[in-house]
């Protein structure tokens, strides 16, 4: 063996020495667990139920047991890290924020649990307090809340698992320290009260939900309805069959479908990491529709129709970006910056927003330069505003809660509390639409959606405008509303016998559109009588209280007496949610400004100048409108200056440009006479074919400015002019002095022959005043100084103005010029 041989083999040994060291010290002590196995994916496992006992359908081991997901998928997974996420939480645990807190009195916390609805609006069920002193006060228990559809987009664990005190429900009910009985008043606790909890079970996390491609949503909802908790996991994920029923007390029973499992009663389905797009839209479609008219399809979203999936832009766990969500297994997805979302506020902007793919080609997104457009936009205006530029699905906008919806096919009580309007401020049944025609085929219904500033931004939003009855207490800012169930009862009665309640046949449809509204001072105090009488015979406290009519701001105690409550540049109503549009992305080439500045700066563009809605009703029942730029935070001064500019100043700019082009035939033709042929006979007579040329190419632009197609395809677009207006300014600015040294040189020579030029000096004071402004207003446009927006605003429009001007100058001069041209070939 040689040297290197002895080497090498020396060197195997060493490695195999170590690596047996190092497998000693991974071994196992004897009677302790083996460390867990690194597989990457999930290996055949036994579904266990909720005292950790195998299921074995197979063998008929456990087989009548609904499998439980903490035992079954916690075996490997961090069941308790996993569901501190806030999708478990539903904001359990948050404080409300103090928006929240000093206008909503039945907010307990700032997510679904506690705080508001998916409805975007008051009226809506409300979770009770923990504790209370009557039943009469309280609405939605945590019992109730999973099963009256709401459980419908909880996954299960936290607030559906554990109470307020952090106790599991169906255990501490079960403990005789609690003193709890099933179905009992159980103190008028919120978590507790009419619960039945030892019989239904908890919903613990249902990892599938999301994770199994196909989960049966259907039939969960089907189990939560019928206060099956505990088994709603089971039907979801398609292994079983449950029929029974705990809300009906009928014996709920399983039938595990076999042929899923293997001869040794494991599993081994299709598991995904990252959750489909189905998963997601589940929960999210159906509200996303109400509350923003989102459609989440190929057809309207280009990053659908790229093949984008909802995790793409809001990771979790290892894939994310964000150090406030990333890490094994935490199940913190990414997520925006909502107005209307106010669930752990402290994880906003963890998802990934438009420049992290945009600015880097992230996913093979296309690089975004926006060299054409002054980076003044970018920073105060969203992508999203120039790239939604318009919806194909409406929202609603104006939710009432103060009449009896007179639609079809609403498909529960509540929702005929839920009067909506649409953008265009026609009714709308929402529920209707959904229930007849799904959510696949929503109607194409395009509008230019609204924007407002948040947070010193311009974004396209839906602005929820809101009527409602509330209750006003005595020393509290924030108001209560009453119990949907109590005010729907209200209206059937009074439909069913008009002498109940008496005073709502006062409310009618005073604008003709067939749906009731309350709008006049008779019609809001008979809502108002008529909501007092229903809590005085439902036995609500009423102490210290009084009921008012709440339209967006204004808190209305009697028909002609109401007070108005702060609220936010961007929203509509204080009680209102205001959902920011991200979703339905259009094209680039069809994102606002492709055709150039007059798509936002114009009178014509609604921009600025759309009508937006104020309030919903006026006393006639005419919606009072004001113009967008007001939401804007602007001024309608400097709103038109801006319009003016575009729309005036700038086509005036381009066609002095081409003014300037015909004046310039004119000279450059007599200096070519001139040149050629001296100042003879032939050059006088030919001298006026340069005038003649320029006119005619003047009548040809002014003939062409006519027909804007040929115009686009000779000349260069409006999108082409304003993206080049630097250049084309620093080449008017170039025209401007060599005119003006032209016009100072042409000057002297007439006074040095003891002639005057009035006109010459006329022209070099202007085109001299003209730079000079040209100047300044483009050093204040640069500098943008702090505190003088008003000086930068204007900027903007006089430096344009003062091209203008220059222009002007330079075009009388190259006439005067081309009319004082005299031969020079005999000199």
């Amino acid at each position: 063996m040689n040297g290197c041989a002895r080497r090498v083999l020396g060197a195997a040994l060493a490695l195999l020495g170590a690596g047996s060291a190092l497998a000693a010290q991974d071994t196992p002590a004897a009677g302790k667990n083996p460390p867990p196995r690194v597989l990457g994916v999930c290996p055949p496992f036994h579904l266990l139920d909720e005292d950790g006992n195998v299921i074995d359908p197979v063998k008929g081991a456990n087989a009548d047991k609904p499998y439980s997901p903490k035992q079954t998928c916690g075996k490997c997974h961090d069941y308790e890290k996993i569901t501190k996420a806030y999708h478990f939480t539903m904001g359990a645990g948050e404080k409300p924020t103090a928006d929240m807190a000093a206008r909503c009195g039945w907010v307990t916390t700032p997510g679904f649990y506690g705080g508001t609805w998916c409805s975007p609006a008051p009226l809506y069920n409300y979770l009770s307090p923990k504790q209370n002193a009557l039943a009469a006060a309280m609405d939605m228990t945590s019992f109730t809340i999973m099963a009256i559809g709401c459980g419908s987009c909880h996954p299960g664990g936290g607030s559906a698992e554990y109470d307020r005190a952090g106790k599991r429900y169906d255990r501490w009910m079960a403990d005789p320290a609690s003193g709890f009985n099933s179905g009992g008043d159980n103190e008028f606790d919120g978590d507790y009260h009419k619960a039945r909890w030892t019989e239904s079970g908890v919903v613990e996390a249902d990892c599938l939900l999301c994770h199994l491609p196909g989960y049966k949503f259907p039939e969960r909802d089907k189990q939560l309805k019928e206060l099956n908790y505990r088994w709603a996991a089971t039907a979801g994920s398609g292994l079983a069959a449950v029929s029974g029923s705990v809300e009906k007390g009928e014996p709920v029973t399983v039938t595990y479908d076999k042929s899923k499992f293997a001869p040794d009663g494991t599993l081994s389905p299709t598991i995904v990491r990252e959750p489909r797009n189905e998963a997601c839209l589940a929960c999210h479609a159906q509200p996303g529709w109400k509350k923003r008219g989102f459609n989440y399809r190929s057809r309207t979203d280009v990053h659908v129709r790229a093949g984008l999936r909802c995790t793409d832009c809001h990771p979790a766990g290892s894939s994310a970006d964000d150090p406030r969500i990333r890490g094994k297994e935490l199940h913190e997805i990414g997520k925006g910056d909502d107005p209307g979302g106010l669930v752990r506020d402290d994880l906003d902007n963890t998802g990934r927003a438009c420049a992290d793919c945009h600015a880097t080609g992230r996913l093979g997104a296309p690089v975004a330069k926006h060299r054409w457009l002054p980076p003044l936009h970018l920073d105060t205006i969203a992508c999203e505003t120039c790239h939604i530029p318009e919806r194909l699905v409406k929202p609603i906008q104006f939710q009432a809660s103060d009449v009896f919806a007179p639609g079809t096919k609403i498909p529960s009580k509540g929702k005929h509390l839920w009067t909506f309007y649409g953008p265009d401020g026609a009714y709308r049944n929402h529920y209707g639409y959904l229930v007849m025609e799904g959510y696949d085929d929503k109607p194409t219904e395009a509008f230019k959606p609204f924007l407002a500033r948040y947070k010193g931004k311009i974004y396209p939003v839906n602005r929820i405008h809101s009527a409602w009855p509330g209750i006003e207490v005595q020393g509290q800012p924030a108001l209560m509303q009453p119990k949907m169930s109590d005010v729907y009862r209200m209206w059937t009665t009074h439909q069913k016998d008009k002498s109940k309640f008496p005073e709502l046949a006062k409310i009618a449809d005073d604008n003709g559109d067939g749906v009731i509204e309350v709008n006049r001072p008779e019609e809001i105090d008979a809502l108002i009588a008529s909501v007092t009488a229903l809590l005085t015979e439902s036995k609500y406290p009423m102490d210290g209280k009084r009921v008012v009519w709440v339209m967006n701001d204004r808190v209305y105690t009697s028909g002609t007496q109401f007070r108005t409550i702060p609220k936010h540049e961007w929203e509509a109503s204080p009680y209102g949610n205001v959902h920011k549009y991200a979703h339905d992305v259009y094209p680039a080439r069809a994102a606002l400004g492709i055709n150039g500045c007059t798509d936002c700066h114009s009178p014509s563009s609604p921009f600025f100048f759309a009508s937006a809605l104020k309030y919903p009703f006026d006393a006639q029942a005419r919606p009072v409108t004001e113009p967008q730029y007001r939401l804007l935070g602007l001024d309608g001064f400097w709103a038109n200056v801006g319009a003016w500019r575009e729309g005036l100043l700038k086509p005036l700019l381009y066609a002095l440009v081409v003014g300037l082009a015909c004046a310039l035939v004119a000279l450059v033709g007599q200096w070519l006479l001139a040149w050629g042929l001296g100042d003879g006979q032939t050059a006088r007579s030919l001298r006026p074919v340069p005038w003649l040329l320029a006119i005619a190419a003047a009548i040809a632009a002014l003939v062409l400015s006519q027909q804007p197609d040929l115009m686009s395809y000779m000349l260069p677009t409006r999108f082409w002019l304003d993206a080049n207006h630097f250049a084309l300014a620093a080449g008017v600015l170039v025209a401007g002095v060599v005119g003006l040294l032209a016009t100072v040189r042409s000057n002297r020579a007439v006074v040095a022959a003891g002639a005057r030029c009035p006109l010459g000096t006329v022209v070099a004071a202007e085109l001299a005043a003209a730079l000079i402004l040209a100047v300044v207003s483009g050093i204040l446009m640069f500098l943008k100084l702090g505190g003088l927006s008003a000086l930068t605003r204007a900027s903007y429009s006089v430096f344009d103005l003062s091209l203008v001007l220059t222009l002007v100058g330079v075009i009388v001069g190259a006439l005067r010029g081309a009319a004082r041209v005299r031969g020079t070939r005999s000199a």
